[in-house]
C-alpha cells in the first residue's frame, strides 16, 4: 500500500496480553486473538512530529499496525476490538501464513456525545495478495485528516463520485459489500439447485441483485 517515512517508524511489538488487560474483551474475542494472531507490531506513528503534517481536531495522529496471522485470514470482529482499544485511527497491514498481504481499516471519528471518545464505522479490507515488490510512497496531503481520508478511501471497493460526501461514499460501499455477499451466496445456491424451474427463479433473482450492484458501481 505505502512505505512509511523513516522518522515515523517504531516497529514495536505489543504483547497481546496488554490489549486483553486494558479492554476486558469477551471470551470469544480472547479466543480469536489467541488462535488467529501471532504478533502485533506497532509499525509506525504518522504525526506532526514524524511526517511534518499538521494535526486536526478529528485526526491527531494515524497508527500503522502490522499483524502476523497464524492462518489465512482474521475475523473482522477481532480487528474492531483492537481498533477500539486505540483512540487514534489505525491502518492494519495483515500478513497471513502464506505470506500474502491485505490492508484493513474502519473509519474512526471523534464522538459527538462523549468527551475524548471515538466512533468506529464499517470496516473495509483489501483481498490478500502476494507481496508487492514496489510499494507506494506515502500520498501527499495538506494535513493528517486529509491523509487519513486518502488512505482509507484506497481500501474501498468503489471510488467517490463527483462531490460525494464521505458518509454517502461509506454507505454506498457498505451496500456494495453486503450486496456482493448476497450475490455470491445466491450464485452458489443456484449452482447447487437441481430443479430447472427453481434454478430459473434463482437466476432471475440473481439478475435483479446484479442490476442493483451495477447501480451502486455507476
Amino acid at each position: 500500500m505505502f512505505i512509511c517515512p523513516p522518522a515515523s517508524l517504531l516497529n514495536r511489538k505489543i504483547a497481546k496480553a496488554k490489549f486483553l488487560a486494558n479492554s476486558h474483551p469477551s471470551t470469544r474475542i480472547r479466543e480469536l486473538l489467541t488462535s488467529q494472531v501471532q504478533d502485533i507490531i506497532w509499525h509506525a506513528k504518522l504525526s506532526p512530529e514524524s511526517i511534518n503534517l499538521p494535526a486536526t481536531p478529528a485526526v491527531a495522529e494515524i497508527e500503522v499496525f502490522h499483524l502476523a496471522l497464524k492462518g489465512k485470514d482474521v475475523h473482522p470482529d477481532l480487528l474492531d476490538f483492537l481498533d477500539k482499544s486505540i483512540p487514534h485511527p489505525i491502518i492494519f497491514r495483515l500478513k497471513n501464513i502464506e505470506g500474502h498481504l491485505a490492508y484493513s481499516a474502519a473509519y474512526k471519528r471523534p464522538s459527538e456525545s462523549e468527551l475524548f471518545g471515538h466512533v468506529l464505522g464499517s470496516r473495509f479490507s483489501t483481498p490478500f495478495t502476494p507481496q508487492s515488490s514496489s510499494p507506494l510512497v506515502l500520498p501527499t496531503a495538506l494535513d493528517l485528516e486529509k491523509l487519513y481520508l486518502i488512505l482509507f478511501e484506497q481500501l474501498l471497493p468503489l471510488s467517490a463520485r463527483s462531490n460525494e460526501p464521505l458518509e454517502a461514499l461509506i454507505l454506498r460501499n457498505k451496500q456494495h459489500q453486503l450486496l456482493s455477499r448476497q450475490i455470491q451466496a445466491l450464485q452458489n445456491k443456484a449452482n447447487r439447485e437441481k430443479q430447472f424451474n427453481r434454478r430459473v427463479a434463482l437466476n432471475q433473482e440473481l439478475n435483479l441483485l446484479k442490476d442493483q450492484l451495477d447501480t451502486l458501481q455507476s
